[in-house]
């Protein structure tokens, strides 16, 4: 078991600073706040998504292989592995609702369709309902209300493009919940994207990469399910939008462009070059959100949702790509020269930027030659209005800012190869945020967002959901609206994955909420307590 002495530091957010690389190896684990405390890590084969089933205190854990990890979690603190069962297909993903446990499996060759397989849990896994599913099966929830199976159909194409399904998302129904049996025949419909105006989807924003037409672009991966079980959202990550699902009418209501960072004007700085030096400042750069994982809660009768921007360049292909570099695109002619500079493109030779973005939105004087580049992710975390899409918040270089002044030697290192090189992931979406959960503990609602490449978990407030406000009242200037309050990273831990919240009602640890991290990279599953 791994033993756990958390430093704390004090953090000055200041709007922009410049650190050199310090010599020091320091060996972690670097904190701020004390929302986390890590309780226990226990090494796995997979360690990457998990669910809880609090009836029987177990954990079930995927990661990409043919099995399914089971963890007691009657003494958190001591957590075992008691079984590794065998599966079908490669496991992407796990959902539990009740004593029912369902997995999606992706065949080898991942653009074929794959499988959806139900099972019942009492002192073992008996299968009870398997499906041939649609393209890619991505992440599996159940709806609340234990009727509904989602799953996101990604529909990735091939390496040489030559099959290249369309997406779409799944649902397995049933008419009553708690009903085992009656997963054997469960109703199975796919939600698709073809009754939407695809030209209005594009002009509002919504990316449309590859070479065979918008409609096989739109790639779902990650689900997050109102607690009423009456609407789902989904990330389209390529795309950089969010569908609204409609899970009684089992259709796609509306797709939400989720828009830019812009560098140069919304008060955000960024770290563009991979040089061994912190310095966050503005560049002519706008940052595509593209989020990975998404969650979502509700205040009164308004729903949220919130984003991990990840960022997503296609660039893991054979045929296609968008990705470019900041000199193609000047020796195309496609960015103006009075802004990039010589001197400023060489100074941004490494950065990926897109090729799909072609216009500048259409800026004032309509010119083709753009005063700034798209690049891939947004190194933040967003919260958006559910029902109209609208963007309420942002936390923009935070989470950067903060791994500066609590980390600098681990600022952007690549956590994957396991090399302490700080920076070198500045110049290719930085600190990667891969996916977010959100709960409460006590009167407050915490955000907990995973930092994939850089690792670490940022903590942030978001009972006031909605975009920040300065009120006169108790104290001039008092700052109301979302916040980071914690952060914890011990670089042991790599690769931050599925991200689960146990809440206090449903803890193995009588009255003490938790939260479980799955660690890709190191193969690690860490417990910590919430507070």
């Amino acid at each position: 078991m791994k033993f756990f002495a958390p430093v704390a530091l004090s953090l000055l957010l200041t709007t922009g600073f410049c650190f050199a690389k310090q010599n020091a190896q320091l060996a972690g684990p670097f904190q701020l706040g004390n929302v986390l405390t890590p309780l226990a890590t226990l090494p796995m084969k997979t360690a990457e998504i998990s669910d809880f089933m609090p009836g029987k205190n177990m954990l079930f854990v995927v990661g990409g292989e043919k099995i399914i990890e089971v963890v007691d979690m009657n003494n958190p603190g001591l957590p075992k592995k008691v079984a590794e069962v065998q599966v079908l297909g490669n496991a992407s993903s796990v959902t539990v609702h009740g004593d029912l446990v369902a997995v999606s499996l992706l065949e080898d060759e991942e653009w074929r369709d794959g499988q959806v397989q139900v099972m019942r849990y009492t002192d073992s896994l008996e299968v009870v309902g398997l499906y041939k599913a649609c393209s890619q099966p991505d992440m599996i929830k159940f709806t609340p209300d234990g009727k509904n199976l989602l799953v996101a159909c990604e529909g990735s194409p091939s390496a040489d493009f030559s099959e290249d399904p369309e997406g779409g998302v799944a649902i397995l129904s049933v008419a009553q919940a708690g009903e085992a049996d009656l997963w054997k025949n469960a109703e199975y419909t796919v939600a698709r994207f073809d009754h939407l105006d695809s030209n209005a989807l594009k002009k509002a924003g919504v990316r449309a990469p590859g070479t065979q037409g918008f409609l096989k672009s739109l790639e779902p991966e990650y689900i997050t399910v109102s607690a009423d079980s009456r609407w789902a959202w989904v990330s389209l990550q390529e795309n950089n939008a969010i569908a609204k699902v409609d899970i009684k009418a089992r259709k796609v209501k509306d797709v939400f462009a989720l828009g830019h960072v812009d560098y140069m004007k919304s008060g955000a700085t960024i770290d563009a070059v991979s040089d061994g030096v912190i310095e966050m400042k503005k560049y002519p750069l706008r940052g595509l959100r593209q989020p990975d994982g998404i969650a979502s809660f509700s205040i009164g009768d308004k729903y949220y949702v919130l984003t991990a921007n990840e960022g997503a360049p296609v660039n893991d292909y054979k045929a296609w790509t968008d990705v470019t570099t900041p000199m193609m695109l000047a020796e195309q002619g496609r960015v103006d020269r009075r802004v990039f500079t010589d001197s400023l493109l060489n100074e941004l030779k490494d950065l990926s930027v897109s090729v799909l973005e072609r216009t500048c939105d259409g800026e004032r004087d309509k010119r083709a030659a753009c005063p700034y580049m798209y690049t891939f992710g947004t190194r933040s975390m967003s919260i958006f209005n559910g029902e109209t899409g609208r963007l309420v918040w942002d936390s923009f270089d935070a989470f950067e800012r903060i791994l500066a002044k609590s980390a600098p030697d681990y600022f952007n290192w690549n956590s994957k190869k396991n090399k302490l090189k700080m920076d070198k992931r500045s110049s290719d979406k930085g600190c990667e945020p891969e996916n977010v959960t959100v709960g409460e503990v006590g009167y407050r609602r915490y955000a907990f967002v995973g930092l994939e490449r850089t690792s670490g978990i940022m903590v942030i407030d978001v009972t006031e959901a909605e975009t920040p406000r300065y009120v006169k009242a108790p104290k001039p200037g008092e700052y109301k609206g979302p916040k980071v309050v914690g952060f914890y990273l011990d670089p042991l831990d790599r690769g931050p994955e599925g991200v689960l919240f146990i809440p206090a009602d449903k803890s193995p640890l009588e009255g003490q909420a938790l939260l479980v991290v799955g660690y890709e990279y190191s193969k690690t599953l860490t417990i910590y307590t919430v507070k």
